[in-house]
């Protein structure tokens, strides 16, 4: 089945609540106008695209020609002009990341086109993509510098010390999270099969490689769907809690209800119709 092109499409359109609520309180936080600042002052940016650039394989036309073109439909398809670069990073983990805020770039690992149908992929790099659109690149780079920081660079370098150990880096991390959500939608506007976003994100869950095909998506479903009885108040305290973690990606099975739901109460299709 050909997939729609989803002509002017904006990323209001399909914004998760939890990511514009997040996003709201984030900057809101004392210290993020300083963190901006001192990101751009100190070229943060470019040193993550030396690091990226300086040592995976670049995906184009002429290397891994299927995966490029998959990148150049899926930018189509949710009105992205311009094409970032994407490159593949060895492992035999699924997963991906984008950083740059100018001129972003997306890191696929090896994993994602080892062990990914083509819809997951193309679910996959809509997601990269969804946060690209969504201007979340940004605050996930700084997000990342964080950590990093608060392990003994502190004020000795970039004048961050007191920043790190503030409030703004339990912030980020929340929102951070709940971007995922609408990155989530990006992804599966890009695939236009839920099946197929949800079974990347099984596949990103941890089913061993050798019970592909024999788990069903059916029972991975079915346990997103025994999530949603949980107290979404107690959900929201337990992740505040949890945000200091360095996973990025938590909540696998969060974010499959939250697909099933937009899919179930009918938004996803009215955004495919209206375009």
């Amino acid at each position: 089945m050909s997939r729609k092109i989803l002509y002017n499409l904006e990323s209001t359109e399909y914004e998760h609540e939890f990511d514009r609520k997040a996003l709201e309180a984030l900057k809101k936080t004392p210290g993020l106008d300083f963190l901006v600042k001192k990101f751009f002052e100190y070229s943060i940016e470019a040193i993550y695209r030396i690091q990226y650039t300086g040592s995976n394989i670049k995906v184009s036309k002429n290397s891994f020609s299927e995966v490029y073109n998959l990148l150049l439909e899926a930018c189509n398809i949710l009105n992205i002009t311009k094409i970032p670069d994407l490159y593949i990073e060895f492992s035999p983990s699924i997963n991906g990341f984008t950083t740059g805020v100018d001129n972003p770039l997306i890191v696929l690992t090896s994993g994602c086109i080892d062990l990914l149908s083509e819809d997951e992929l193309v679910y996959t790099i809509g997601h990269e993509l969804g946060h690209i659109k969504s201007g979340h690149v940004l605050y996930h780079t700084m997000a990342q510098v964080l950590p990093i920081l608060g392990k003994g660079i502190g004020n000795l370098t970039l004048g961050l010390g007191e920043v790190v150990s503030s409030g703004i880096q339990i912030a980020l991390y929340n929102w951070q999270r709940k971007s995922e959500f609408t990155a989530d939608r990006a992804g599966l506007l890009a695939c236009q099969n839920h099946y197929g976003a949800i079974g990347a994100l099984m596949k990103i869950a941890g089913i061993p490689q050798r019970y592909y095909g024999k788990v069903t998506l059916n029972t991975f479903i079915e346990q997103a769907r025994e999530f949603q009885d949980y107290d979404n108040e107690k959900i929201n305290k337990i992740a505040k809690l949890i945000s200091i973690m360095d996973d990025t990606h938590p909540w696998t099975i969060m974010r499959t209800y939250e697909i099933l739901n937009w899919v179930e109460n009918g938004e996803y299709k009215k955004i495919l119709d209206n375009h």
